[in-house]
């Protein structure tokens, strides 16, 4: 009789909450399923809103743990720190080690703090990763508010995230009724490069009348004392820093000695699995699929999930697997923490109350999904 096959996830992003609802159908092939992950999963979907004071964290969290074991998986709290693909084993931060038949790595991505010298160790310095970070900049600032102080914030990168972390900042103190500065820098010539060039505007206005004051064409090279530093030798005073710059993948992907793309990723093919290794499977942030460069964005690993599901499963039976192709078009919404948000689909935009109904409900519907599928409907 043959040993029972083990498939370790590594990672509770937005693809493995999907297999992991799922886990009993690859149990029922005899396989032992294991998610390993260091902490809760917490929604990118809700982040700003719950820093800008509309969301709780317990909104914004699913217990993986609680879903693994609803569907007859494991669940091991700790961190991969290497994965030797020769051996198929992989070592814990924890001291141990899990072997593997079949892998999938979904660890997501994180801004490099270390590209700015001087950021590192500053604790007045905040990344949007991970995810838990803004709940905790927003612990911070609410203190501050209730002793009396108004810090004067820096959010770096005007991309959706940054943009989406300024207006929710604002947001924040308008709650408190605190007149905050909040300064938005980029490099680049507007917010929002990707969107088109009317939402861009519109996100501008609406920032602009609500006091955000906007530094374009501005690149930060240092952080000293109180002063974040430009490349052109000016600075901008700021008390607390919201790093939201370029993402890239997790640094563990080059630990796996298998080919990844600088900074976008394990290397995958429209299976999913690495180029050099159909035992590993990746999805969202961490992988760079060939012949596309893909958004850091959690749409395109919510609808991998059901492909890294299916072709585990495909593994296991030993049949064809299926090919992902990425959509051309995606909904984006910013949450602009007014009660209104910034809606983007290809060349088409809107923006206003209907967009952030939409947002909310379509954010609401994907934990309560997953909180329904570990059997707890209840927030933790």
């Amino acid at each position: 009789m043959s040993q029972p096959h083990t498939v370790i996830l590594v990672g509770a992003g937005h693809a493995h909450l999907y297999v992991a609802a799922h886990a009993e159908t690859l149990v029922e092939r005899g396989a032992r399923v294991v998610l390993v992950d260091p902490a809760e999963f917490w929604y990118s979907g809700l982040a700003t809103g719950m820093l800008g004071g509309m969301y709780q964290p317990t909104e914004d969290q699913v217990n993986p743990r609680a879903l693994m074991e609803a569907h007859g998986g494991e669940f091991i709290q700790d961190r991969v720190e290497a994965v030797e693909t020769g051996a198929r084993r992989l070592r814990l931060a924890g001291g141990g080690e899990l072997a593997y038949d079949y892998l999938s790595i979904n660890v997501g991505s994180r801004v490099n703090v270390g590209a700015i010298p001087g950021a590192a160790h500053d604790p007045s310095v905040w990344s949007v990763t991970p995810v838990s970070n803004l709940w905790k900049v927003r612990e911070l600032l609410d203190a501050r508010f209730r002793g009396g102080e108004t810090p004067r914030v820096a959010v770096v990168g005007g991309g959706p995230t940054g943009s989406e972390v300024a207006a929710n900042l604002t947001a924040l103190a308008t709650r408190h009724d605190v007149d905050m500065p909040v300064t938005l820098v980029t490099r680049s010539d507007r917010l929002i490069k990707q969107a088109p060039a009317g939402a861009a505007r519109a996100l501008l206005r609406n920032l602009n009348r609500r006091g955000v004051a906007i530094r374009t064409h501005t690149r930060i090279v240092r952080r000293e004392g109180e002063s974040l530093i430009a490349d052109d030798g000016g600075h901008l005073n700021a008390d607390v820093v919201v790093l939201a710059t370029g993402l890239e993948a997790n640094p563990l992907v080059q630990e796996t000695g298998l080919p990844a793309r600088s900074r976008k990723g394990l290397r995958i093919n429209a299976k999913l699995h690495s180029i050099a290794d159909e035992r590993v499977f990746a999805g969202g942030d961490c992988a760079a699929m060939e012949g596309f460069d893909l958004p850091k964005l959690g749409v395109f690993g919510v609808r991998q999930a059901a492909y890294i599901h299916t072709n585990l499963l495909a593994s296991l039976d030993g049949k064809p697997l299926a090919e992902y192709e990425p959509q051309k078009r995606y909904l984006a919404i910013l949450n602009l923490g007014d009660s209104t948000a910034l809606s983007t689909w290809g060349p088409f935009w809107w923006n206003g109350r209907s967009s952030m109904w939409l947002k909310d409900f379509i954010d609401r519907r994907f934990l309560e999904g997953y909180r329904q599928h570990s059997g707890n409907t209840q927030q933790h």
